[in-house]
């Protein structure tokens, strides 16, 4: 396996390589280091938010900074690029403003989607769709059954999403994943399936004024049947009647829409957008549906990943990783994909990231320097933190005017491109090596990064700039672009008699223009 092969793998399925990690690739192989990855526990989030609750309230950029310690520093990479992908199909967004006291209990949310992210899919949809904050969130908390005095009917958010976004699409899909020229539901399914939805709440409490308390803050909303709408309920061709326990019509109202034959190949095509490619084939797509629906995925070397329970999720990465459109390394007009701003700015952080591992108690670490991307005209993107549920970037964007468009291509990560974004990316990327803050409270505020392994190449600016892209791109950048690349570092000075200023610019320069270079933007 060459350096180039080994750092596309690793950006495919982690959140960026550094130089060790390629080399433990190439002396492992692939299928070695999937089989790894997927026996490694997450660290959980929720309990380190309790703990943060309890010093001084817990706040959404710290949430941020927990996801960004596990990002860099986490050992399970393949999990937590995976519970990324899927926190950007079955959304709950800390910008709304109804969740900032629930920050606590969104913790229950990232810990479903760390533990779901290797394990089934359908599983974590059925959390959600009882998580307090996903009632919250897309307002099925508290629905109520028809009001007949006044025509009030129950409301129909959640319904909506959990076809649209979360199971079947708005188009039926063959196994490919091809649309089929017909809608998925129409006005009357959601109102059917809107009456599944109601007389949930909060757990172990009243259902018209929920006290909230830490015997129901972390556990899914229960059910009122006093509340819940009576009798059959019909949609997508289905009725389901399970009597008054609303718990028991959402389960089988879940059962129902997670064996859609369009479950697979939808959740499917966009894990697969999100991890290799913006246009995968639709042979690609029917490969990783197959596995969806079996569980289970045979690597080259015989061993077999998955449960056998469908909707697994490991089967699926590792089948997404593996197959032949992934491994490819001939770059056509279809292959490759525009990398968002938070995974390119994960990847430079990671490839040079210091010595450190996921904090389980204390004081967060660092703090701060990588909160609040989306604010200030940076990066106007963070984990968690979507303008709404449709994620940053939808699936099927395409950039207006543009020649990918022309080839009926879709670009959903430029969806994310805006002038002041790409301003952001570029001063984060040539400024986030700052010096520690330590505030009065002993937190360190600043992000801890290391970029002293090319010190020793700085005296040579053709070297210091081939290492750079070695690590950060695998080697991608053309001779003549390394050229000019180097002439530029060559003319950073440094003074003889204090040498490691001068060094240092030099260094930052090389990462910074390699990491705002189309070679490395572009993944492919």
């Amino acid at each position: 396996m060459s350096e180039y092969e080994a750092v596309r793998f690793l950006q495919q399925a982690t959140f960026g390589p550094s130089k060790a990690d390629v080399v433990e690739l190439q002396e492992t192989g692939i299928d070695a280091w999937i089989a790894d990855q997927v026996t490694k526990e997450p660290v959980p989030y929720l309990d380190r938010m309790i703990e943060e609750w309890e010093i001084d309230r817990t706040r959404v950029d710290e949430v941020q900074d927990l996801f960004w310690e596990r990002a860099i520093h986490g050992e399970d990479q393949l999990r937590q690029r995976m519970a990324f992908a899927l926190s950007q199909i079955v959304v709950i967004s800390l910008q709304d403003q109804l969740l900032s006291p629930r920050v606590r209990e969104y913790g229950v949310y990232l810990d479903d989607l760390q533990e779901e992210a290797l394990g089934n899919y359908c599983q974590l949809v059925r959390k959600v769709s009882l998580s307090p904050v996903m009632g919250i969130y897309l307002s099925h908390m508290g629905n109520k059954m028809r009001d007949s005095s006044t025509g009030i009917e129950p409301d129909e958010n959640f319904a909506r999403e959990v076809m649209q976004l979360f199971t079947i699409g708005l188009e039926m899909l063959d196994e490919q994943g091809q649309p089929l020229g017909e809608e998925t539901y129409d006005i009357n399914d959601i109102s059917g399936l809107a009456k599944v939805f109601t007389g949930l709440t909060w757990a172990n409490t009243r259902f018209d004024r929920p006290q909230i308390t830490d015997d129901n803050r972390y556990i899914p909303m229960a059910g009122y049947p006093e509340f819940h709408e009576p009798g059959p309920k019909s949609f997508l061709g289905t009725t389901i009647d399970v009597g008054t326990s609303p718990v028991a019509s959402v389960q089988a109202a879940l059962d129902f829409l997670l064996t859609h034959p369009n479950v697979a190949p939808f959740i499917s095509k966009q894990l697969i957008q999100k991890l290799v490619t913006s246009n995968p084939s639709p042979e690609y797509v029917g490969r990783v549906a197959e596995v969806f629906n079996a569980g289970s995925f045979e690597l080259a070397n015989g061993q077999v990943i998955g449960t056998g329970q469908r909707c697994d999720m490991a089967a699926v990465a590792a089948a997404i990783l593996t197959d032949e459109e992934a491994q490819n390394t001939e770059t056509g007009e279809r292959e490759g994909k525009l990398r968002s701003p938070l995974l390119r700015l994960a990847n430079v952080v990671r490839s040079f990231r210091g010595e450190q591992t996921v904090s389980t108690s204390g004081p967060i670490p660092y703090s701060g320097r990588l909160r609040s991307l989306d604010l200030d005209g940076r990066l106007e993107m963070n984990a968690f933190a979507s303008p709404g549920v449709f994620n940053f970037y939808r699936p099927g964007f395409v950039e207006p005017g543009s020649e990918a468009g022309d080839m009926g291509l879709v670009t959903p990560e430029f969806q994310t491109q805006s002038t002041e974004a790409i301003i952001g990316y570029t001063k984060e990327v040539a400024s986030f090596y700052a010096a520690p803050d330590l505030r009065s409270n002993g937190r360190n505020f600043a992000f801890t990064s290391s970029i002293e392994p090319l010190r020793e190449l700085a005296n040579d600016p053709m070297a210091l700039a081939t290492e750079a892209d070695l690590i950060l791109t695998g080697g991608k950048l053309p001779q003549d672009a390394l050229s000019e690349l180097a002439s530029m570092i060559e003319l950073v000075r440094i003074d003889p008699n204090a040498p490691e200023e001068g060094e240092f610019d030099r260094m930052r320069l090389a990462v910074a223009m390699i990491a705002t270079s189309p070679e490395f933007l572009v993944q492919n």
